[in-house]
């Protein structure tokens, strides 16, 4: 089973906890107290974090923009009728899924699955993102190497095929020897 992190008062504590065995979860904390919730969801890495809006220590909507931000899991708001009014608020967030109380097994069952489903998705984008990132720097740093060669008097297709071939022969990264070529480490004869 999955592990959850309620965070509320004791009442929707109670609904969730019944709930969440039927989605795949037990509940390993509950807490009331915003502070102690982001230091238990940094100890216990849960794989979901429940959030009410009735929170003790900290404001929920920066409880659940610390929650989001953090990326350890998926993270589900609750809030009451009569908290309705902070909902543009608390969609700012980028919290995953929000659900109403009064609570409903069908549309807390519902919730988890589209939170689970775009946290996945936000976490697979980061991803494609950071090797995007590292790509990006490797080409900067390989053309910055070919303009060190050009200035030694290559043309630009010799200065590129050099630095590769050097790499492939001592079975290296492009980037680790474009990165010598840049430290006057490495030049070819």
């Amino acid at each position: 089973m999955k592990r959850a992190l309620i965070i509320g008062k004791e009442k929707s504590n109670n609904d969730l906890n019944s709930i969440l065995p039927l989605a795949n979860y037990q509940t390993t904390a509950k807490t009331e107290n915003g502070i102690e919730a982001l230091r238990m969801a940094q100890r216990l890495e849960p794989d979901l974090v429940m959030c009410g809006w009735d929170v003790a220590g900290l404001s929920p909507l920066d409880l659940v923009q610390n929650l989001v931000h953090s990326k350890i899991c998926p993270v589900i708001l609750v809030i009451d009728e009569k908290d309705y009014e902070h909902l543009d608020f608390a969609i700012k967030t980028n919290v995953h899924h929000i659900v109403i109380a009064p609570i409903r097994a069908t549309d807390v069952i519902a919730g988890i699955i589209q939170a689970e489903y775009r946290y996945n998705k936000e976490i697979q984008a980061l991803k494609e993102y950071n090797k995007l990132k590292e790509e990006l720097k490797t080409r900067k740093i390989v053309y910055q190497a070919t303009l060190i060669l050009i200035t030694q008097g290559m043309d630009e297709e010799t200065a590129y095929t050099s630095i590769r071939t050097e790499a492939m022969a001592s079975r290296r990264t492009i980037r680790a020897l474009a990165e010598d070529v840049i430290g006057g480490k490495w030049l070819p004869t």
